[in-house]
């Protein structure tokens, strides 16, 4: 069975909020052209009012000649997630969150037995982790590419 755009986003980001039930969940691009304006729309009520949040889009369409009569397209959708800054201690801290989180997000998508239809032909997601400063907040980003064959 072939899948729309929206229902695999519908699923992608039914993953992530299983995943990071704190977070903000945007399924498509709201952070328009300078993505250090936007701090406010990424705060998270259920994270203390802090940004926490995931927003994703298709990046790409990738297609494939199969045989005369098929072509196969690869969606690619890239991931960006934020997650507010805290040192905290050696214990305890943002860092660690972050990455947890990041690592239970993977985790689910690697979990191919207990993923929706949609999502099953896919391949593991990667992640690029990093600090920067956005609308002059520090705060860990991250942005992941997960590649879902669309048929």
């Amino acid at each position: 069975m072939t899948y729309t755009d929206a229902q695999v986003r519908a699923q992608i980001a039914s993953v992530i909020s299983a995943a990071a039930s704190s977070a903000v969940v945007f399924p498509w691009w709201v952070l328009g052209v300078k993505q250090d304006m936007w701090p406010g729309m990424l705060r998270s009520s259920s994270d203390s009012n802090r940004v926490h949040a995931y927003v994703f889009t298709r990046s790409a369409d990738q297609a494939t000649e199969e045989s005369m009569r098929c072509v196969r397209h690869d969606w690619i959708y890239d991931l960006w997630a934020f997650h507010y800054y805290s040192t905290g201690t050696s214990a305890s801290n943002s860092d660690f969150t972050f990455n947890a989180e990041l690592d239970a997000i993977s985790a689910a998508f690697d979990d191919v037995s207990s993923l929706h239809a949609a999502l099953k032909r896919r391949q593991p997601i990667t992640w690029r982790v990093d600090l920067q400063v956005y609308g002059g907040e520090l705060m860990h980003f991250a942005v992941g590419q997960l590649r879902i064959e669309a048929c």
